[in-house]
């Protein structure tokens, strides 16, 4: 990585030497033989590369930006919440018709896809909804090329 950033800085380095040589004999091509008028094109130069330069740095922070807070909701009390494991040929590929098609159930209050572990955590009223119900509509749930089977999982929470 060392390496690298140093055959990065060189380049750079180089870059801006050629455009200061060519800066200067277009400069005396076009018969300015004037001091300041070449200190103005040296420093215009500079001010590209640094911007340049800037412009990296940013494009790196943005890459390493701090971890965003999560939003929290607040559900009523007596919310129960059951995770259900995916399988099927792309079925994790669907999070939004995984999540409209729960959602039709009466007493479902929230559904919450993880498509890249492949399970979905939904939070229900469990006076009106049970589980066993949620399994058998993802088990029905089909499109275009994909499926979904759903099986209760014995996780009470989820890694995040």
């Amino acid at each position: 990585m060392r390496h690298l950033r140093k055959i990065v800085y060189c380049s750079l380095l180089l870059t801006l030497i050629a455009s200061l040589i060519t800066g200067q004999v277009a400069l005396a091509d076009e018969g300015h033989s004037h001091p300041e008028k070449k200190m103005e094109h040296e420093n215009n130069v500079m001010d590209q590369s640094k911007m340049k330069m800037d412009h990296q740095k940013e494009k790196q922070e943005m890459h390493h930006h701090a971890p965003t807070k999560r939003k929290t909701t607040k559900f009523p009390p007596g919310t129960k919440e059951v995770v259900i494991d995916l399988s099927g040929p792309f079925c994790s590929k669907h999070p939004e018709e995984i999540q409209a098609a729960l959602m039709e159930l009466a007493g479902i209050l929230h559904v919450e896809a993880f498509h890249s572990r492949n399970y979905i955590l939904i939070r229900f009223n469990g006076d009106q909804v049970a589980p066993p119900k949620m399994e058998t509509i993802l088990d029905g749930l089909k499109g275009s090329g994909w499926r979904c089977d759903g099986t209760i999982s014995t996780r009470k929470r989820t890694e995040r």
